[in-house]
């Protein structure tokens, strides 16, 4: 199914969507790379704009498990 979406997007536009709806977005675009990444997420900072009902182009990076069932940016 073909959703738009504009940000800022509430939590009740996502709510509906499903695995395999081809989703477009208009409005503020965040493009984020590895160090961004890992700001968030291995760090817990923040990044210097707000991503509230914003959308982040993900550009990288790849994300692969390990042998241990741990995930590591590669």
């Amino acid at each position: 199914m073909k959703k738009i979406l504009t940000t800022p997007i509430k939590d009740e536009d996502l709510e509906a969507l499903q695995v395999g709806d081809v989703v477009y977005l208009s409005g503020t675009l965040v493009t984020c790379r590895d160090v961004a990444h890992r700001r968030l997420i291995e760090q817990g900072r923040e990044l210097p704009v707000d991503l509230r009902g914003g959308a982040i182009f993900h550009a990288g990076p790849i994300v692969r498990q390990k042998d241990n069932g741990e995930y590591e940016m590669v």
